[in-house]
C-alpha cells in the first residue's frame, strides 16, 4: 500500500514526510457487555451527560425497566419511583437541569405524562401537558433551554396524525404550545435532533398514515419550521422519491453533524445505512451494519464520543435483537495550543491557524507565525510526530546550550521549514491528503532574531494538530 505523505509548502523550502495513516474510524462495532436489557424493540434512549450514561427505558415486550450503559456494562438500577410501562415513547436530555425528559408513548393506550430521570430516580411532572401521543420525537434546544416535542399520533393504528410543536421550559418545568406558520406534514415516527452549531432542530422522515414518507428535511429555529429540502436536496432513502420513518437521528457535537441511521422505507425494506447532515446536504458515511432492523434505540455518548444503538427487531417483528452497537465517527480536525515561548525583539512569537483553518483531510492547513522581528528576516517551523522525546532527551528541552537561553523545545523535529518574512508575520501551508483520520502532529516556531538579546532568536509556543473531518 502506498504510504501517504504530509506535504509542507513553505515560503523558502518544501519538505515531505512519510508516515503511517491513522485508522479510519467511521465504523460500527458490535459490543459484548456482560449484561444487557434483553430482546427489546421500541424502547427510547438518551444520554445523561451529567452521569456519563445512556439511559434506556421501556419497549416491547411491554416493560417499565430502566437501563443504564456506561460503555462497559448495562445495569438496571432500582429507583424508588418508576414510570408505567410503555413503548414508542420519546426522550431527550435537558442540559439546563441535568435530567433526562420522557414524554408519552403507548401503554394501555396513548400516554400524556412527563417523567424526568435525575441519575438515581424518576419524578413525574405536573401541570399542563401536551395531548397524549405515540410515535412523536423530542430534542433539547441547548441554547434556549427548551425541550422540543413534535408530532406523533393519538392512536398508532389509526389517523389522524398530530402536527403540533411543544416546548418544555428547563427553568420552570412547564410545557407550552408554540404556534408555527409551517410544520412538517409527515409527523409520525420522525427522527429529530438539535444542531447546537446552527441552533436549530433538524427533523427528517416520518409518515402521516395518509401517505408515504417523503425526503424532506425540516429545521425548527424556535419560531417556525422551515423546509430546507430545496437548499440541501432530497434526504436519505433506499427508494428514490420516498423517505424513511422510524430512523434514529442524533447530533455529534465533536464534528458538528447530525447522524442518521436505519429507518423503514414504504416498500418494507430497512436500509442498513448511516448518513451525516451538516446543514448543506446529506452524505452516506457507512453501509451494511448493523443488520437491517426497526424499532431500535439510539443515543450519542458525548463523553466517549460514540453513538450507541441497542436492540430493534427484524422487519417482520419475529425476532427482537439483543445487541449493543457503537459507531465511531471520523476524527474531528482540531488544533490546540500548548506550552509557552520566549521573547524576541517584537515580543513572544505566536503560532496559530490562519483564520478558521483546521487540519482537515484533503485540504490545505495554513498556520501563521506572528510577532517575529519587525524588520523582517527568517524563521523556522518545526514539525514532529512526538512531543515527549527528542534525540533521547525529554521534552520540553532547554535550548540554552544551543544559544537560546530561557527557551524550550516543545516538539520533536522530524522536519524544519525555513520561512521568510518582511513584516513580522510568516505564513505556511500544509497539504493534507485524504485518509489520515486521527493522525496527530506537533508544530513550533523559531524566530531568527539578532535583536532578541539572547544571541540567536526566540521561540513560539507549540500546537497539537489532529487530522480529521
Amino acid at each position: 500500500m502506498r504510504t501517504p505523505h504530509l506535504t509542507m509548502v513553505g515560503v523558502v523550502a518544501t519538505a515531505t514526510i512519510a508516515f503511517a495513516p491513522g485508522a479510519l474510524a467511521q465504523t460500527w462495532t458490535l459490543r459484548s457487555p456482560v449484561a444487557n436489557p434483553g430482546p427489546l424493540r421500541e424502547s427510547a434512549a438518551a444520554f445523561d451527560a451529567a452521569n456519563g450514561q445512556v439511559v434506556l427505558f421501556g419497549g416491547w415486550p411491554s416493560n417499565n425497566t430502566t437501563w443504564l450503559y456506561d460503555g462497559t456494562i448495562w445495569i438496571s438500577p432500582s429507583p424508588a419511583t418508576t414510570p408505567p410501562a410503555r413503548r414508542s415513547t420519546a426522550m431527550a436530555y435537558d442540559f439546563s437541569r441535568g435530567v433526562v425528559v420522557m414524554f408519552g408513548g403507548q401503554g394501555a393506550g396513548a400516554l400524556g405524562d412527563t417523567w424526568e430521570w435525575n441519575g438515581t430516580n424518576w419524578q413525574q411532572l405536573g401541570g399542563t401537558m401536551p395531548p397524549a401521543r405515540v410515535g412523536h420525537s423530542m430534542a433539547h434546544d441547548l441554547v434556549r433551554g427548551k425541550t422540543i416535542l413534535f408530532g406523533g399520533t393519538t392512536n398508532p393504528n389509526l389517523p389522524p396524525n398530530l402536527r403540533d410543536t411543544w416546548e418544555l421550559d428547563g427553568a420552570t418545568g412547564t410545557w407550552s404550545q408554540v404556534t408555527t406558520a409551517n410544520a412538517p406534514t409527515e409527523s409520525v415516527e420522525t427522527a429529530m435532533c438539535y444542531d447546537i452549531g446552527r441552533q436549530v432542530c433538524v427533523l427528517y422522515g416520518g409518515t402521516s398514515f395518509f401517505g408515504a414518507p417523503n425526503q424532506k428535511t425540516w429545521e425548527y429555529d424556535g419560531v417556525d419550521w422551515i423546509d430546507r429540502t430545496g437548499a440541501v436536496g432530497p434526504g436519505p432513502t433506499a427508494l428514490p422519491g420516498l423517505g424513511l420513518e422510524q430512523a434514529g437521528l442524533v447530533y455529534d457535537p465533536a464534528r458538528g453533524i447530525a447522524i442518521l441511521h436505519g429507518g423503514r422505507t414504504p416498500n418494507g425494506t430497512y436500509p442498513a445505512e448511516t448518513w451525516s447532515y451538516d446543514g448543506s446536504g446529506w452524505t452516506m458515511i457507512s453501509s451494511g451494519s448493523p443488520s437491517s432492523r426497526t424499532g431500535f434505540a439510539m443515543a450519542m455518548d458525548t463523553t466517549r464520543d460514540r453513538l450507541v444503538l441497542y436492540g430493534g427487531a427484524t422487519g417482520n417483528l419475529q425476532t427482537n435483537y439483543v445487541e449493543t452497537w457503537e459507531f465511531e465517527g471520523p476524527a474531528a480536525a482540531t488544533y490546540t495550543s500548548y506550552g509557552t515561548g520566549c521573547a524576541g525583539s517584537n515580543g513572544v512569537p505566536q503560532l496559530a491557524p490562519q483564520g478558521s483553518s483546521l487540519p482537515q483531510n484533503g485540504t490545505t492547513f495554513t498556520v501563521e507565525l506572528t510577532s517575529l522581528a519587525a524588520g523582517g528576516g527568517f524563521a523556522f517551523l518545526a514539525l514532529g510526530f512526538d512531543n515527549t522525546m527528542w534525540n533521547g532527551q525529554t521534552l520540553p528541552f532547554d535550548l540554552t546550550a544551543l544559544g537560546l537561553p530561557g527557551c524550550d523545545a516543545l516538539v520533536r523535529v522530524d522536519a524544519s521549514i525555513l520561512l521568510g518574512h518582511l513584516s513580522g508575520t510568516a505564513v505556511h501551508s500544509i497539504l493534507i491528503p485524504n485518509g489520515l483520520d486521527g493522525v496527530t502532529f506537533y508544530l513550533q516556531g523559531l524566530s531568527i532574531d539578532a535583536q532578541a538579546g539572547n544571541g540567536l532568536g526566540a521561540t513560539s509556543g507549540a500546537g497539537t494538530a489532529v487530522i480529521g473531518s
